[in-house]
């Protein structure tokens, strides 16, 4: 006798049929009658090969054996055909989910393309707006920003944002070029004395910049602690010796008030993936900052990006 018998009431149906295929199997094998386990009438040999031909997995091994599923069970859980209520829910809620989420992202794009101009949200000349550096902001009654002589708006650095100044504030003007790293224009920054009889100076320098920092906890500062051996700085800095020119390099003890770094600028479009996002240079403040983000500050950019621009304030001798 074959080691399967012909079913077990009380089982599952997929288990059930598999039991009945292979009894069928053995039942036609023998020329014998089969009698259905699940209550059915018996199949006939034809009907069996087309059962075979949807490919039912048989059990061949031991008594007990449960096939777990058909080929349209199968088909249900590997490509997304659903035969119950229960999964046809799911399948609707990951529908919506993929497909509201774009067209959200695509409305908010519309409404921010094309809402009004800044100046036109409200009375008067007090709103404005850079398109250069994405700076909107609203003054007080009666201030009125500096503008450097193309009509472009200054600015003092605060971290990584660049802050409106109003006209006629005190301080040392410097152009420093900004904007994408492949197309940078200048653009004036103020930047104010801290020491008494001190001067604003501006450096440039290539990466890797050769200049140890270190901060000074005293007076929360960021000052020049040395030169890295062999460096740019370095032989920049023993020319200077040999000409008497230090305005344009740095030197042991000059704080740090800013300098240039890079960020990746995502514009709306670059956020719904339409437009990539630019690799930017843009000025950071040290003042007042904390030590771990000044650091991650200088580091941020590569030799690609172009020359560091750094900013110090120097002690007179």
């Amino acid at each position: 006798m074959h080691p399967l018998k012909s079913g077990i009431p009380g089982r599952s149906f997929t288990s059930c049929k598999c039991r009945w295929a292979t009894s069928q199997l053995h039942m036609r094998r023998n020329s014998l009658p089969a009698a259905s386990p699940c209550g059915a009438t018996s199949l006939r040999p034809a009907t069996f090969r087309r059962l075979n031909h949807v490919k039912i997995r048989k059990s061949r091994a031991r008594p007990g054996f449960t096939c777990k599923t058909s080929l349209y069970e199968s088909l249900a859980f590997v490509s997304g055909i659903c035969f119950d209520r229960q999964c046809q829910e799911a399948a609707d809620r990951a529908f919506l989910t993929v497909t509201l989420i774009p067209l959200l992202g695509l409305l908010v794009a519309i409404i921010l393309r094309f809402r009004p101009a800044a100046a036109e949200n409200l009375d008067g000349d007090q709103v404005f707006d850079d398109p250069a550096t994405g700076v909107y902001f609203e003054s007080p009654d009666g201030t009125i920003p500096e503008r450097d002589r193309k009509g472009e708006l200054a600015f003092r650095p605060v971290s990584f944002t660049p802050w409106p100044v109003e006209a006629g504030t005190p301080g040392e003007r410097l152009r420093i070029d900004i904007g994408p790293a492949s197309k940078t224009s200048p653009r004036t920054f103020i930047f104010d004395r801290r020491i008494v009889d001190s001067d604003i100076l501006k450096v440039t320098l290539p990466r890797p910049m050769g200049l140890v920092f270190e901060e000074d906890k005293a007076k929360g500062q960021v000052v020049v602690a040395d030169f890295v051996e062999g460096s740019e700085a370095e032989k920049r800095n023993k020319v200077a010796k040999l000409n008497q020119s230090w305005r344009s390099v740095a030197q042991v003890g000059d704080v740090l008030r800013a300098c240039t770094c890079t960020n990746l600028v995502y514009a709306t479009r670059s956020l719904l993936g339409v437009k990539a996002p630019v690799r930017t240079i843009v000025v950071y403040g040290a003042d007042n900052q904390k030590w771990p983000k000044v650091l991650a500050a200088l580091k941020a950019g590569s030799r690609s990006d172009g020359e560091v621009t750094l900013v110090f304030e120097r002690q007179r001798s």
